[in-house]
C-alpha cells in the first residue's frame, strides 16, 4: 500500500492530497459501514457500487476495504486518462496507480462523472477546483495550455470567461506526481 498516515492520524491520499480541505470528507460522527468503528470523518463524494453504504470512513477508503467489501470504485477505472478501453490495446498509464485512484483514493464531486487526468504515464493528483480567473497562472505550461486551447473539446474563449470553481461550467485542477505539470478537466451541468 502506498498511502500513509498524516501527523494527525488521518490517512494521506497521494492522488488527492487536499481531500480534507476540499470537503470530500465531512466531519460527521457515525459508525462506518465497512469497519464498524465509530468515526468522525465521513466520505461525501462518489462511490460506484450496487450497494449504497450510508457511512464510509477515510480509513476504509485509504486501505481499499470499502471498495473490496462493496465491490465498488470511487472513480471509474476507465475514466482515468490513459486506461485502455479495448482489451487488445495496452494502457498508457501505470495500472497499479490507476487501481489506487479507482479503489483507494477519494473522488471529487463533478456534474457528470469524474474523469481523472494523467501525465508522465501516471494518474495525476487532484488538487482542487479552478475558475477562469486562475487559468493564467498555468497557461505557460504546454499541456495545461493545450487542455484550455481546445484539447478538451471546449471553446477556449468559453473556458477563459465562464469556467468556475463550482458553477455550471466547472474546472478541476490536477498535477503530475512525476514532473509537477498541471492538467485541467472541465465538466458542465
Amino acid at each position: 500500500m502506498t498511502d500513509t498516515t498524516s501527523a494527525d492520524g488521518r490517512p494521506y491520499f497521494r492522488f488527492s492530497p487536499n481531500a480534507y480541505e476540499l470537503g470530500i470528507f465531512e466531519r460527521v460522527a457515525g459508525k462506518c459501514d465497512v469497519c464498524g468503528v465509530q468515526r468522525e470523518l465521513k466520505y461525501a463524494s462518489s462511490f460506484y457500487s450496487r450497494e449504497d453504504p450510508a457511512y464510509i470512513c477515510a480509513w476504509c477508503v485509504a486501505d481499499g476495504s470499502a471498495a473490496r467489501v462493496f465491490d465498488g470504485e470511487f472513480s471509474d477505472y476507465l475514466g482515468i486518462e490513459g486506461v485502455s478501453h479495448d482489451e487488445g490495446e495496452p494502457s498508457t498509464v501505470d495500472a497499479a496507480d490507476a487501481e489506487e485512484v479507482a479503489t483507494r483514493t477519494p473522488s471529487y464531486p463533478s456534474w457528470q462523472q469524474e474523469e481523472w487526468r494523467a501525465h508522465c504515464g501516471r494518474p495525476c493528483a487532484f488538487l482542487g477546483f479552478i475558475g477562469a480567473d486562475e487559468l493564467s497562472q498555468y497557461l505557460g505550461e504546454p499541456d495545461f495550455a493545450d487542455d484550455v486551447d481546445g484539447g478538451l473539446g471546449w471553446s477556449p474563449e468559453l473556458l477563459r470567461t465562464a469556467l468556475s470553481r463550482e458553477g455550471d461550467l466547472a474546472g478541476y485542477l490536477f498535477q503530475c506526481v512525476e514532473c509537477g505539470a498541471h492538467r485541467l478537466h472541465v465538466d458542465a451541468s
